[in-house]
């Protein structure tokens, strides 16, 4: 028999919670122990796969090439034994954090759904993060998030479950003086007679923005970018009656922010027509979690024929 230490669920608890907190004490009290009984538990977990699997330093660095596989693995063990306790008390009886990464223009369809979420299960309680496309992705690999709202079909997506929502669609907001209030869509070939208020490179919107606007064989006047859509929005409303910055907006936003007094014009559809949908994890069996927001996101997406 080895003489190796056994590890725990307690020790892998460790690691989790040392790779949220990013501090020994705060992961201590997380866990419910003292700091040097954490320090006990890493030794010996790193004595039983002989590898340090922490950076020390006199306060937390980060995790050693063998520690962030260690983590994953760690993840995965604990993601797996709350699915199955979820799993043993049934589906109506759902409890615990469902954390869902969401990308910027998604957040209004994140509250509806969290929404519907909680009154089919009163039991969860969902923590929604804003993030990136690539970060939301990168999530759901490592098991910190467990579903995402995020783009499909621009960029490529790997080991994930997709279920379309809805089509995104853009308008443009500024002073009335620059846009006035006609209804007519404004073709992308027309955009570059404005200075533009855009989200920052490493958002896919902007990305999407990007394909648009070399589609229509323009290269825009950039005055401001953000990755925040209030920035942008504040920055096109900036002393309105002298602005001559305008906004590029999802519509879901700006139904969400109202934008008055400021005025929207509707832009042309986008080339490529991109939809935002919600992905979960490839997993069987499939998580619980997962189960339960893509039911509910089910009944929320747009009629079949406009995600065709």
């Amino acid at each position: 028999m080895s003489n190796l230490p056994p590890i725990d669920l307690a020790d892998l608890r460790v690691l989790v919670s040392l790779a949220a907190e990013r501090h020994f004490a705060k992961a201590a009290r997380a866990c419910n122990m003292s700091q040097p009984a954490l320090s006990a538990r890493i030794r010996r977990m790193e004595e039983a796969f002989a590898a340090p699997l922490v950076e020390r330093g006199q306060r937390f660095v980060g995790f050693t090439e063998a520690g962030e596989r260690v983590l994953i693995r760690a993840r995965r063990v604990l993601a797996d034994l709350d699915g199955l306790r979820q799993d043993v008390a049934g589906g109506a009886s759902l409890t615990g954090r469902l954390r869902l990464g969401v990308v910027p223009t998604a957040t209004p369809l994140a509250g509806r759904l969290a929404a519907m979420l909680a009154e089919r299960y009163p039991g969860i309680q969902t923590m929604c993060a804003s993030l990136t496309s690539r970060a939301i992705e990168d999530g759901l690999a490592d098991f910190t998030l467990d579903a995402g709202l995020t783009y499909l079909g621009n960029e490529p997506l790997s080991q994930v479950d997709t279920l379309p929502l809805l089509r995104e669609t853009y308008c443009l907001v500024g002073p009335e003086h620059l846009l006035a209030t006609a209804d007519d869509p404004v073709p992308w070939s027309a955009l570059d007679q404005w200075p533009l208020a855009l989200l920052t490179p490493d958002m896919q919107n902007r990305r999407i923005l990007d394909i648009a606007f070399s589609k229509a064989g323009i290269t825009p006047r950039i005055a401001f970018e953000s990755n925040s859509f209030l920035s942008i929005l504040s920055r096109a409303g900036v002393g309105a009656k002298r602005a001559q910055t305008v906004a590029i907006l999802p519509r879901l936003i700006v139904d969400m922010l109202g934008v008055a007094p400021l005025a929207v014009r509707p832009l042309a559809p986008h080339p490529s027509r991109p939809r935002i949908g919600l992905v979960v994890p490839q997993r069987q069996p499939v998580p619980p979690f997962a189960e339960a927001i893509w039911q509910v996101a089910m009944e929320a997406r747009e009629p079949h024929d406009n995600l065709a």
